[in-house]
């Protein structure tokens, strides 16, 4: 910004003194024809004595010759050279009416004129009459030399007057040229460099935003470097995010691929032989009704076929494969409500088809992890279970009426996505499927809601099951 009003500064100076030269180179043109006015006034003023000294002796010598030769001619030329004197002297007052002093010389060459006409009128009247007075008319002679002399003296004073005045003029036309000069020279010369700084400065100004327009453009490039860097880095954190799902998905499903085995070798190896124990030993406690060790040991088998019936079913329960989400969801809600005391409402509709394979296990997982946090953490007497579907999702929603989860857990669950009761879990899986998990907790209770969405590829294979 400096730059540029520096710049705007020596441009306008420049102009100021080449505006400023023209001006003077204008005022000195019309100074030179103004002096060479003057010049020429004062070389027709030399004329004009020049002409008066001449007509002066014209006369005087027409007169001169009349009286000694008395020619007519001579007197008619007398009476012209006298005629033409007086409007001499008035062209030459009226040229030299800006100097008083030869306005003074005006004067007293007017007086001796008109004095020397009255003699010459004399010594013309004398001739006329025809007296033989050669003695006048020598002293009339001698008295009109006398006045021409002083005239020649005047007309003299007149002629050095009018040089010393037109040489200084000339001296101050002179000095007044090489001022002009100078001066020109020199605003000339500061015009050129103050154009030349002004050239400078754009040129400056030129490169610098040249420069900047380049360090833009880097600066452009660099960001759309780093931009195509931050997305191929968000695609790759996005396929990351993505491998990181399809990993979790992954070891969900080979999660339930083991419950299922383990429940499967629960039921039938684990159990059947337990039965087969049972069975075996049954006739034997019959038989020895007074020994009580064989009454305990089936009461232990009986108990351990029950709880190995509870784990299997607690791993993958039978139901889910063979009659749907409904069925298995009540069995086992219902099965969970009397082994804990926990009074439970159930709210859970029939579907005319079944769900995919992996929605309904899905759906079953929370229903399992939210039973049981409830059991284990919220301390509360009673709950509600209800699932229903349309259209687009199924939704599934359980709510306890107990003290709710923390608000630390909370919070790093809702920040980190992590928690100690499950929840992180339960919503990777409803993640996987393109759905909603939601969880909102007070001291009042806590309310764990999923919505699965049944369009697409898995509305299709609903439709086909």
């Amino acid at each position: 910004m400096l730059s540029r009003l520096t710049a705007r500064m020596a441009f306008a100076i420049a102009i100021g003194l080449l505006l400023v030269c023209a001006l003077i180179v204008y005022n000195t043109l019309k100074n030179f024809f103004y002096s060479e006015e003057l010049v020429y006034h004062t070389q027709h003023v030399l004329e004009l004595v020049g002409r008066t000294e001449s007509d002066i002796a014209a006369a005087a010598r027409n007169r001169l010759t009349y009286v000694f030769d008395g020619g007519d001619y001579a007197l008619e030329e007398y009476r012209q050279g006298v005629a033409r004197i007086p409007g001499v002297l008035q062209e030459l007052r009226r040229e030299t009416g800006d100097s008083p002093a030869q306005q003074q010389n005006c004067d007293r060459l007017d007086k001796l004129v008109s004095d020397r006409v009255q003699i010459w009128e004399k010594s013309v009247d004398l001739k006329k009459s025809g007296a033989p007075s050669p003695a006048s008319q020598s002293e009339l002679t001698r008295q009109s030399v006398v006045f021409a002399d002083e005239i020649v003296s005047i007309t003299g004073a007149m002629r050095a007057q009018e040089s010393a005045l037109l040489q200084s003029r000339i001296v101050v036309a002179r000095s007044h040229f090489l001022f002009v000069i100078v001066f020109l020279i020199v605003a000339f010369s500061t015009a050129v460099l103050l154009l030349f700084w002004h050239y400078r400065l754009i040129r400056d100004e030129l490169h610098a935003r040249e420069n900047a327009e380049q360090a833009a453009s880097r600066a452009a490039l660099s960001a759309i470097e780093a931009e195509r860097k931050a997305r191929e880095s968000e695609i790759s954190a996005v396929s990351s995010r993505e491998a990181a799902q399809r990993l979790s998905a992954r070891l969900l499903q080979l999660q339930d691929d083991e419950r299922r085995k383990f429940s499967r070798e629960l039921h039938d190896s684990i159990g059947q032989h337990l039965a087969a124990a049972k069975m075996v030993l049954a006739p034997m406690a019959a038989e020895q009704k007074n020994d009580h060790r064989c009454a305990d040991i089936l009461s232990l088998i009986e108990e351990s076929i029950k709880e190995a019936r509870t784990i299997s079913h607690l791993l993958h329960p039978p139901g889910l494969d063979e009659a749907g989400f409904s069925s298995a969801a009540t069995w086992y809600a219902e099965g969970f409500a009397n082994r804990s005391g926990l009074n439970l409402k159930l709210n859970i509709a029939e579907l005319p088809r079944r769900l995919p394979r992996e929605i309904e296990i899905a759906l079953f997982r929370v229903l399992q992890e939210s039973l049981t946090n409830i059991h284990r953490h919220s301390r509360s007497s009673s709950a509600e279970v209800s699932f229903q579907t349309d259209r687009e999702q199924a939704i599934l929603k359980v709510t306890d009426h107990g003290t709710g989860i923390a608000k630390e857990v909370m919070a790093r669950f809702q920040s980190l996505g992590t928690s100690g009761v499950g929840l992180a879990g339960m919503r990777e899986r409803i993640r996987e499927l393109g759905g909603k998990f939601e969880v909102q907790s007070s001291p009042s209770g806590t309310s764990v809601q999923v919505m699965v969405p049944l369009v697409g590829e898995r509305a299709r294979a609903a439709d086909g099951t």
